[in-house]
């Protein structure tokens, strides 16, 4: 089975599903498995939330934010993290590892086969100064942008992928970003001209809100909290499309290894 990590889209596309379902609830009561990755809390912390209305969902690149009159709990989905409304939905209950339940009745199961995702708690909105700037948000300039580029000296995947620069982004949106962008995974970021420069600043919120409206990529464990898969893999250009004819110019889109990682491209169409 192909693996894919959840990326921005994916995160954004239940966020979006949980804040008409959830926003308002109250919680009731919230458990959490002997084997939940927690980052920086202790199981019992959680058990502030009892009581504590669901007031907003937020996204910060890869993280899902619960905003909860002051307390603030934290998923990273990791590589196979999927939120649920009811534990029958669920082909592998053993590894759900947060219950979540509201004084409506409502729940809210977080499973995550591979345990590569965690769970945080803050009692203020987390800051993660350690992440840069989101391509969804108000922050995401043209010149912002372009000073990352001209400061780092790396191949445009890898600038794409590193958290610190821009948030959000892995494996398959970088192959896609760049290849609307017309630029090679190869390319040094200080290099790039003023014209490839403002491709890639529309290239990067275009892939990635179009990703959005489909509801995210599935290829393995990712399934939106309705239960379905995501429609995106449906209209990628590049990505696991090794020996297939480019859609633009007819040759075959290559794979190759960068950074440990798998790369699509066309070499014709990106330069």
């Amino acid at each position: 089975m192909r693996q894919a990590m959840p990326e921005l889209p994916e995160v954004e596309t239940i966020r979006r599903q949980l804040l008409p379902l959830y926003r308002g609830e109250i919680f009731r009561e919230i458990r959490l498995s002997a084997l939940a990755a927690l980052q920086n809390c202790r199981a019992e912390d959680f058990q502030r939330l009892a009581g504590k209305r669901i007031d907003d969902f937020h996204r910060r690149g890869k993280f899902l934010i619960f905003e909860c009159q002051g307390i603030y709990p934290v998923f990273h989905l990791g590589m196979s993290g999927i939120f649920l409304k009811s534990k029958a939905e669920s082909l592998y209950p053993q590894h759900i590892h947060a219950e979540m339940r509201f004084k409506s009745g409502k729940e809210l199961f977080f499973q995550d086969m591979r345990r590569f995702g965690n769970i945080r708690l803050y009692s203020e909105f987390p800051q993660f100064p350690g992440l840069g700037i989101d391509p969804l948000g108000a922050e995401f300039t043209a010149g912002r942008l372009n000073a990352l580029l001209a400061a780092k000296k790396m191949n445009l995947k890898q600038f794409l992928m590193d958290q610190r620069y821009i948030a959000g982004i892995g494996n398959i949106y970088a192959s896609e970003i760049l290849f609307r962008a017309r630029l090679s995974p190869r390319r040094k970021t200080h290099e790039l001209k003023s014209r490839e420069r403002a491709a890639l600043f529309q290239a990067i919120p275009a892939i990635l809100a179009s990703a959005v409206e489909n509801f995210g990529t599935t290829y393995s464990a990712y399934r939106t909290v309705t239960g379905e898969s995501g429609e995106n893999q449906h209209f990628l250009q590049v990505y696991q499309r090794e020996g297939e004819p480019c859609h633009r110019c007819g040759r075959a889109i290559i794979k190759t290894v960068m950074g440990s990682r798998s790369t699509f491209y066309c070499e014709k169409c990106q330069r």
